[in-house]
């Protein structure tokens, strides 16, 4: 038939038809092999220390991560989900961190495990897919309890100086109880969830209340603020200055009434008012005004010297009457009564501080080290190496081998010494200059094992022998240094010592220089012609060692060197 198409064509057709499909599965099925062949060679190169795409760890997504990325980051977010614990007895309910609960967590052995891939996984074509929950309790266990019982303290309301102002302390409840208990309370809902809080367990807390409740301190501190307002004006005679609410409320002490330990009571602390009224230039200005009417020395109508004019004890306790109050008004500044007008008078005034301390003490022998115990820097030196007999101050390094014998166990503070204990010798020796217990010492133990524990602790001009005991000014301030900075005692002890320093009975040296200006814990040393001071000054300029040693000088002269190199810190 011309011009169709035969059968024969047809047929073609119908081949190159089967063909193509032929093809066309032939291409898929290379396809989809290699796809599987890419899988399993995906699997098979698959870090072993690194999870899957899809990998879970207890409900956590670890995708991708190692197994260290994932102990890392499960350790850090599981000790910080809390752990709420409701007292049995109370039904107190208290929330802690679970590092603060004493549950340990450590996934760095279940991790490693959950992130290894078995050889059989590794051939299955996509197990990646399908095997990623991991929560198998034959993993290791990511959590422990520490064996020590968790305890707070109990905690009365109060206020504390913030802002400006004061505010309120939150009162707490005090508890105790063993970690370990947690997870038994806790049972199956122990970290069941990955997100949440990681337990919720009743048990008991042994909870203590406090005496002093929080609205009690709410109370006290909208009485407080209310009477410091924006401000507080102080008055002297004519004058007045106004001083900042914000620039007062840190001197004010907030502390559980002694005789009802339900109560709050609020008191200005003199010193710290003493250093505001100081760096706002009340103090000055009252100075001037005191000065001007004669009821103080024109010397102390300075900027270094002005607080000395002011009673600060008293002026506190106006201060304190008018803030309990709740009403703000005037304080009345009360002028400090100068009963050693000798300290300022002839005070040298031109020159360095060397040349006023040579005009102070004149043809008296004077050695003098100052150092700033928070930087070690020295301050002034002045024949500081020069070695003099130590008279009473020997008794700073005595102070050390007792209290190095209780710390190293040899002694107790209850040991017997010269009849009484060792803790009534140490007081004895350092507020009343006793001289038999460290005689007793030194007779026990042996001046030669004394002066090694001296140099020991750097000391290193320092000699004790029966009849000569000598020492220097830089010694004496090496061991104030390790005194303060806890090197060579713990502060515990120090602590102690500077109690008894802070309280010893003689203080008309460096304290009486130093005056209502700081606060100084010394050790005097006297003998014949030979009068030492070495001393600890707090102040407002810092914290520094200040050792004045003399011979033919005087108290007075150790006070007025004292007053002068305070002026120049």
């Amino acid at each position: 038939m011309r011009g169709g198409r035969g059968p024969e064509h047809a047929g073609g057709a119908r081949v190159r038809m089967l063909k193509s499909r032929t093809y066309t599965r032939r291409r898929i099925a290379v396809a989809v092999l290699g796809f599987v062949l890419l899988v399993e060679l995906f699997q098979i190169f698959w870090p072993s220390d690194r999870f899957y795409p899809l990998a879970t760890l207890d409900g956590h997504a670890v995708g991708g991560q190692t197994a260290a990325q994932v102990t890392d980051r499960l350790n850090a977010d599981t000790a910080a989900r809390n752990v709420v614990l409701t007292d049995q007895s109370t039904h107190v309910v208290v929330t802690l961190a679970a590092k603060d609960a004493g549950i340990k967590v450590d996934y760095t052995a279940r991790a490693a495990q959950a992130a290894k891939h078995s050889f059989l996984g590794r051939i299955i074509p996509f197990s990646w897919l399908f095997v990623h929950n991991t929560t198998s309790d034959d993993l290791p266990n990511a959590f422990d309890t520490a064996t020590e019982p968790v305890k707070a303290d109990v905690r009365n309301a109060g206020a504390t100086a913030q802002g400006g102002a004061l505010v309120t302390v939150p009162a707490a409840e005090g508890y105790s109880f063993n970690p370990g208990d947690v997870r038994s309370a806790a049972g199956a809902s122990f970290a069941a969830k990955p997100e949440g809080d990681l337990a919720a367990a009743t048990l008991n807390l042994n909870i203590v209340k406090p005496t002093v409740a929080t609205a009690t301190a709410d109370q006290l501190v909208n009485t407080v603020n209310a009477g410091l307002g924006a401000g507080v004006t102080f008055t002297y005679g004519d004058g007045n200055w106004t001083v900042s609410a914000s620039d007062l409320a840190g001197t004010i002490d907030v502390t559980v009434d002694g005789q009802d330990n339900t109560k709050l009571v609020a008191a200005v602390n003199a010193g710290r008012l003493n250093d505001v009224l100081k760096s706002k230039g009340v103090a000055l200005g009252v100075a001037q005004k005191a000065a001007a009417n004669g009821a103080i020395p024109q010397v102390l109508a300075t900027e270094a010297r002005a607080s000395r004019a002011i009673d600060t004890t008293a002026t506190a306790e106006a201060f304190t009457a008018m803030i309990n109050s709740g009403k703000n008004a005037p304080v009345a500044v009360t002028e400090h009564k100068i009963t050693n007008a000798a300290l300022y008078t002839d005070l040298p005034t031109e020159g360095s501080i060397e040349d006023k301390l040579k005009q102070l003490f004149g043809n008296a022998t004077y050695e003098v080290a100052v150092y700033d115990l928070k930087t070690g820097e020295s301050k002034l030196q002045i024949n500081a190496d020069g070695v003099l007999t130590s008279a009473s101050t020997y008794k700073l390094y005595i102070a050390y081998a007792m209290i190095n014998a209780v710390e190293t166990g040899k002694l107790t503070w209850n040991s017997p010494l010269n009849g009484t204990t060792l803790n009534t010798c140490l007081t004895r020796m350092i507020i009343n200059s006793d001289n038999a217990c460290p005689e007793a010492w030194l007779n026990t133990y042996g001046f030669g094992t004394v002066t090694e524990q001296a140099h020991a602790i750097g000391a290193k001009n320092t000699n004790f022998s029966r009849g000569n005991m000598r020492t220097t000014p830089n010694d004496l301030a090496t061991v104030l240094k390790g005194y303060y900075n806890n090197t060579i005692a713990t502060k515990a002890s120090t602590d102690k010592l500077f109690q008894l320093m802070q309280t010893q009975e003689y203080r008309d040296g460096i304290p009486a220089g130093i005056g209502s200006d700081g606060v100084v814990q010394d050790k005097v040393g006297f003998l014949g012609s030979l009068l030492h001071d070495a001393a600890i000054v707090r102040c407002d300029k810092g914290d520094y060692a200040m050792v004045i040693m003399t011979d033919h000088a005087s108290w007075t002269k150790i006070a007025q060197a004292s007053l002068l190199i305070y002026d120049e810190l």
